[in-house]
């Protein structure tokens, strides 16, 4: 019995993995915003200022003054991808950052360093935060950079997040953390 549910759900996470197309459509997508949004040229100075601005803003979400800091801080066409989700417009993003607003608390974010070349800020943070989810609340905590490009109003019009959600989220959540082990058993959780 246990040799059948081992090959069961070994074929079910294959059929999944399969299943996923999203990687042609992601790069696509990432080229031609990457190439066709252009920012404000920067220097040393400026890039501290986005990165200071953004890890000022991510600090109050779970707050309903993330969202008002939020809708002053992106422009109303954009291009967003932080890992997760990606988003074209302001109001789809406000509306996903409503929804994280309830699942989020206790937010620490901390600018670890800041770099640019030519209109692009490299903004490297660390995020600690507990997140509730199926009534249980687990704290989470990852690193990564945020690629960013702001218009003359400084506001992000482009953004794309690298971070590790396999370790800094799905593993953490009950029942997906279990497969996650499962499948992956060579990463330490």
């Amino acid at each position: 019995m246990k040799a059948f549910i081992t090959s069961a759900l070994g074929i079910v996470a294959l059929l999944s993995f399969s299943g996923c197309n999203s990687t042609a459509s992601y790069t696509q997508s990432y080229s031609q915003a990457k190439s066709k949004i252009t920012g404000v040229n920067l220097n040393q100075q400026q890039a501290n200022a986005v990165g200071e601005r953004f890890v000022a803003s991510f600090n109050t979400l779970g707050t309903a003054e993330f969202v008002e800091k939020a809708s002053a801080m992106y422009a109303d066409q954009l291009y967003i991808n932080d890992t997760l989700s990606q988003f074209s417009n302001k109001n789809d993003l406000i509306e996903h950052f409503k929804g994280m607003n309830d699942h989020v608390s206790n937010v620490d974010v901390k600018l670890l360093s800041s770099t640019y070349q030519g209109d692009t800020a490299y903004v490297h943070w660390f995020m600690g935060y507990d997140f509730k989810m199926f009534g249980r609340t687990k704290t989470m905590s990852s690193y990564g950079i945020s690629e960013i490009k702001i218009n003359q109003n400084n506001q992000i019009i482009f953004q794309q997040d690298y971070w590790d959600p396999a370790n800094g989220l799905y593993r953490k959540i009950p029942l997906v953390g279990g497969l996650y082990q499962w499948v992956l058993p060579f990463k330490n959780p």
